[in-house]
């Protein structure tokens, strides 16, 4: 049996408020990983547009660390060695920026993807101290939009360069819907509800097409973590250890937008607010129309 001569690879995701920054907070600090501090748009949008793709073949060594700074939405790697941003994990000097951007300049070679992809994920590897054989695994981590079909555009990019495999949030629609009418409360329920079946679809997609992939149930994260966090790690390859289940930002406790904070570890109220929060109506509506398999069986209803 052949052994494939691609380095590792792996590829955590969700879609947007499915828990993506719970669960990178949680391996925020292990000692095997190299990962980012916070989203990495740059292969995400690579991915969406074949006009980007081209720009970035096409640009000299002396013009693509701008193309880079543009793709990760205009100086996002520079907000994050800040610790500017509502959901930064970053804090200052983070990441070391110019050994970043050197080895983009360094290492571009005009004409080809596959070398463009490489070239960000390794140069971001070096942002995060990687020095040879240090032995730790590469992380590509983003919310994963269903509706642009990020994780079959993503997955299929990385996996034609690196061995990848994937950790996939899965969220109940009805605690999912909930979260995102927050943000925008006239989210129209069908394209909602098609979204959530076609992620679902995608992570099948995945694994017959890219490599191996985890589904993670959002609530089992939230209820067991333990359990939730041992198997995450066992599928990545890398130790468990209690550090894990202590959900920080650069190594340190912190407040965030997602189920855990600093001073009272999970709040378990986020599986079921919808009870109280979504009319009976569009409960039904998104039990008639997302895949079954989407749904948490989770605590029984109070009589």
């Amino acid at each position: 049996m052949q052994t494939s001569s691609k380095s590792p690879l792996l590829i955590l995701g969700a879609p947007p408020r499915g828990g993506n920054h719970l669960l990178r907070g949680l391996l925020d600090h292990h000692p095997q990983l190299l990962l980012p501090p916070d989203e990495d748009y740059f292969i995400r949008h690579l991915s969406r547009h074949p006009l980007l793709r081209w720009r970035g073949m096409m640009a000299s060594r002396t013009a693509i660390p701008d193309f880079f700074r543009e793709l990760q939405k205009d100086g996002h790697l520079e907000r994050i060695n800040a610790g500017h941003g509502t959901e930064v994990f970053g804090t200052e000097d983070s990441l070391d920026l110019k050994a970043y951007y050197d080895y983009v300049g360094t290492h571009h070679r005009r004409g080809n993807i596959d070398a463009l992809v490489c070239n960000h994920v390794e140069a971001l590897a070096v942002a995060l101290g990687h020095t040879e054989g240090d032995g730790r695994l590469r992380v590509f981590f983003c919310a994963l939009q269903p509706s642009k079909s990020d994780l079959t555009r993503v997955g299929e990019m990385l996996a034609h360069n690196y061995d990848v495999r994937g950790v996939f949030l899965v969220r109940d629609p009805r605690a999912h819907l909930t979260s995102k009418l927050v943000r925008n409360p006239t989210l129209d329920l069908g394209r909602f509800c098609q979204r959530q079946n076609h992620f679902w679809q995608e992570i099948d997609w995945f694994m017959e097409n890219c490599g191996p992939a985890l589904r993670v149930r959002f609530e089992y994260l939230v209820t067991d973590p333990k359990t939730c966090m041992r198997e995450i790690c066992d599928f990545a390859g890398i130790e468990f250890s209690p550090a894990v289940l202590e959900y920080t930002q650069s190594g340190e406790p912190s407040h965030s937008n997602s189920s855990f904070t600093s001073s009272s570890g999970i709040d378990h109220s986020v599986l079921t607010r919808y009870r109280d929060s979504l009319p009976a109506a569009t409960i039904t509506y998104l039990e008639q129309h997302c895949l079954p398999e989407l749904f948490w069986p989770g605590p029984p209803v109070p009589q």
